[in-house]
């Protein structure tokens, strides 16, 4: 027995041997893909700090479909103050040929390209945008004007190498001519930061964002109620036809991507004045800014003639006083009583009022301030113990095509109302007082004797408050509102636009819809209102009102809300009244900053 439980112990050990290492063949082969699994999550996290580190908001495309995605985001340089330069291709930045964004001496962002050539025209462009600012600023602060500093036409120079024939000079490749003097947007919109877009000029049909699912609950819809017995032949057409149209209105381009030409060589600038007169192929732009207020007429009455000193037609606007808009009163918390402004802290000097293809921002440095705005001799800038500009500029962007339905628009085609205020004297010497050294606000009795109601010194108060926390502030910045006034039942507008008549609207989203701006070289602070973010139902409102822009009298108001007794009665910060918008008289904002519109010329 013994003997033959030997042999069957001796005839299974062969078994069990092969059984022991087909496991062992499992464990490895386990242990293999996990290793594998560790060192692609290790690469991929050697990817992602790469991506942090260059500043990048996504990481680099991989696919052509990657490549040809949205724009993946806004720089403002002129906002930011940034400055541009090359920069060491290191920061696993995946080219050498690297750009850096710097603000406030920290890299922002870092912009790679596939040649050098592309990165020297985007270093030139850069570059023109904040020497353009700087000119500008230069001759702001100037006493003569711009007639001191002004930019200059300039071309890149290539070379193919040092090792040149006799007799061949090299010669400036007229290609590579880029011209400095044209209007250039401060804020460039970047559609690939680390690879090349191509992909050709035709414009592609997209959906994307909250499109995409109204368009995917659409054909759910369609496809469920095509599948209905009762459905009929006819019906079924008709479905077919209905959601392929709102799919097409769904539908929105893409705008075509600009792809530079210049040939791939080391690049160096060279003045205008050193080219060949061969190779200037681009026009010098004039550098002299329109001036504020040339596109309307002052007028005494909204029935007096819209006619300027050239016999051009263009709408008309008149001073008003503040009283005709209603703010909170004081104890407002508890009485919920609003009563006629007790004054305005700016007087309105000159009006604004264009169309355009899309918003114009930032109008104080595309504009020049005339002698009525000088300010300087009153009180110089050395003795001011206040932070609220001489100069206060609003501009309201005003949406003036219906939108499609679902379909968001942060920007478009609108009207522009510029309106630019001076400060009051009687501002100024309140503001003398209340910012004066050891000034207690609790001892002050100099509005005594003044009704409660017409005591303008907590509004100028709140005014100097808001303009040394609003631009860091969000939300105090919230607290900005508009007050729009019109004679709407005259001219026979329905109700549900007429409710809304005097109601103030408060600006709050900052960077959205509010834009409030310090130019310290200027005295200038400007609050730029952008409306075409806000919703569908009020852009159809305004789409509506277009057609009585010519018949009707806009008042435009703007308060800082108050929200306590020390911030009461609120005061208007300056208003101003517009007549006769008719679409002959309103001018066009791209050719009015361009310098080539004849009634303003």
């Amino acid at each position: 027995n013994n003997n033959n439980n030997n042999n069957n112990t001796q005839e299974q050990s062969p078994s069990l041997t092969s059984t022991s290492s087909k496991r062992l063949s499992i464990f490895g082969q386990a242990a293999q893909a996990a290793e594998q699994r560790i060192q692609t999550a290790k690469e991929e996290l050697t990817r992602l700090s790469g991506a942090a580190v260059t500043g990048l908001e996504s990481l680099r495309p991989t696919t052509t479909s990657q490549a040809d995605s949205a724009p993946r985001g806004v720089l403002d340089l002129l906002r930011e103050k940034a400055s541009v330069s090359a920069s060491m291709g290191h920061s696993a930045a995946p080219t050498p040929f690297c750009l850096s964004i710097k603000v406030k001496s920290e890299t922002k962002w870092k912009f790679c390209f596939d040649g050098h050539a592309d990165m020297m025209r985007w270093l030139s462009a850069v570059s023109d945008v904040i020497v353009k600012s700087s000119v500008d600023a230069a001759a702001a602060r100037s006493s003569e004007g711009s007639a001191g500093w002004e930019l200059e036409d300039y071309c890149i120079r290539s070379h193919e190498g040092e090792g040149k024939e006799d007799g061949d000079e090299g010669g400036v490749d007229s290609n590579a001519a880029l011209s400095t003097a044209r209007a250039v947007d401060a804020s460039l919109r970047c559609s690939a930061a680390t690879t090349a877009v191509s992909g050709g000029d035709e414009a592609r049909w997209m959906i994307s964002g909250n499109n995409l699912y109204i368009a995917w609950a659409l054909a759910n819809v369609a496809l469920i109620v095509a599948r209905r017995s009762s459905t009929s032949i006819d019906q079924y057409w008709m479905l077919v036809v209905l959601a392929n149209f709102g799919i097409w209105q769904l539908c929105t381009t893409r705008p075509k991507v600009f792809t530079s030409d210049l040939p791939h060589a080391t690049a160096k600038i060279q003045p205008v004045s050193e080219r060949p007169a061969s190779t200037i192929n681009a026009k010098k732009g004039s550098s002299q800014k329109p001036l504020a207020g040339n596109t309307t007429v002052q007028v005494s009455n909204a029935e007096d003639p819209n006619i300027n000193k050239n016999g051009h037609q263009l709408p008309s606007w008149v001073p008003i006083s503040s009283s005709v808009l209603d703010v909170r009163s004081h104890g407002y918390l508890s009485s919920k009583k609003k009563i006629p402004s007790p004054g305005e802290l700016y007087e309105c000097m000159a009006v604004d009022c264009f169309v355009s293809n899309s918003r114009f921002p930032d109008i104080a440095p595309r504009v020049k301030l005339g002698e009525k705005f000088d300010t300087n001799a009153a009180d110089p800038a050395m003795n001011k113990t206040w932070k609220s500009p001489d100069i206060f500029i609003v501009s309201i962007s005003i949406p003036t095509e219906a939108p499609r339905f679902g379909q968001s628009t942060d920007d478009g085609p609108g009207l522009t109302i510029v309106g630019y205020f001076k400060m009051k004297e009687e501002t100024r010497s309140i503001l003398r007082r209340t910012t004066a050294k050891g000034y207690d606000p609790s001892a002050d009795e100099s509005d005594a004797d003044a009704d409660v109601q017409k005591r303008l010194t907590n509004g100028v108060r709140l005014w100097e408050r808001y303009c040394r926390e609003a631009p860091n502030d969000p939300s105090f910045q919230a607290r900005f509102k508009l007050i729009p006034s019109a004679n709407l039942e005259e001219m026979g507008c329905p109700s549900y636009i007429a409710k809304y008549n005097g109601k103030p609207v408060l600006i709050k989203r900052n960077q959205v819809t509010g834009f409030f701006t310090d130019y310290p070289y200027l005295n200038v602070m400007e609050f730029d209102i952008s409306l075409h973010p806000f919703p569908y139902l009020f852009k159809q409102a305004m789409a509506y009102l277009k057609d009585y822009f010519d018949k009707g009298v806009w008042t435009f108001g703007f308060v800082v809300e108050g929200r306590d007794d020390n911030e009461l009665p609120e005061v208007i910060i300056g208003a101003m009244k517009l007549c006769r918008l008719s679409q002959t008289a309103i001018v066009n904002g791209e050719d009015f900053f361009a310098g080539t519109c004849s009634k303003t010329s």
